[in-house]
């Protein structure tokens, strides 16, 4: 199977188009070599057939929002692929703090209560969300610990969303997402920012996630920007 191949089943024809060349990078083949050798010595998330989830369920040329995050949850039977998503089952017998904190947001900020909610987030990755942490991977119990291999991906997404020049919403979380900020191509993207939801998970309720408002606002700007906006109080459609 030839590589282009490969990087369209990974990514999609959109995304593939867009960041072509560096796909076919050696450096980012070494990434590849360097995540195979850390998943043999440790305990890597999400899996392997996770790890570039998000761009396969949101198209390149679909992407309205970008919902950036820090890195993928750090413990078993969590990180699937989308940034702050999970898959509820038995095996998972606490919601993460994070998740559980951006729900209690939505439901104020839209007066709303999240019923059957889709706490995979997949629906908002459907309708135009690019659900991205800066990190696609991260060793268990080790949050951080691969931020420095994925910044040049990262930045090579943010490239890419830039020569769209089609108004794209980043929700930038925390500090390590808004330093990415200074990347962004005033003239194509918008940017809503608040702290990351684990920090309000973890203080109390003050460290000013809550009250940010960022889904409200979010769909106020795609209103503007004349785009059809964010069903975020969305069920999980089941098949």
């Amino acid at each position: 199977m030839s590589v282009e191949k490969v990087m369209i089943d990974l990514f999609g024809n959109g995304w593939y188009n867009a960041m072509r060349t560096y796909l076919q990078s050696q450096e980012f083949a070494e990434l590849g070599r360097w995540l195979m050798a850390e998943r043999k010595q440790k305990i890597v998330y999400p899996e392997q057939k996770n790890v570039f989830k998000a761009f396969q369920l949101t198209p390149y040329e679909k992407v309205k929002v970008v919902f950036l995050g820090l890195d993928p949850y750090i413990r078993k039977h969590q990180a699937i692929g989308l940034s702050f998503g999970v898959e509820l089952s038995e095996n998972m017998t606490k919601m993460p703090p994070s998740l559980k904190t951006i729900v209690k947001e939505l439901e104020s900020d839209l007066d709303t209560l999240c019923l059957d909610f889709d706490y995979s987030l997949e629906e908002w990755a459907k309708q135009g969300v690019l659900m991205l942490n800066t990190s696609l991977t991260v060793q268990e119990g080790q949050t951080n610990s691969h931020l420095h291999m994925w910044k040049p991906f990262t930045m090579q997404v943010i490239d890419a969303i830039n020569n769209m020049n089609d108004n794209v919403i980043f929700i930038l979380l925390g500090k390590t997402a808004q330093s990415y900020e200074k990347y962004l191509n005033p003239d194509s993207t918008r940017v809503i920012k608040a702290p990351h939801p684990a920090a309000e998970a973890y203080a109390g309720g003050k460290a000013g996630f809550y009250g940010s408002k960022i889904f409200s606002t979010c769909n106020a700007m795609l209103y503007m920007l004349e785009k059809e906006e964010i069903n975020w109080n969305i069920k999980r459609y089941k098949l």
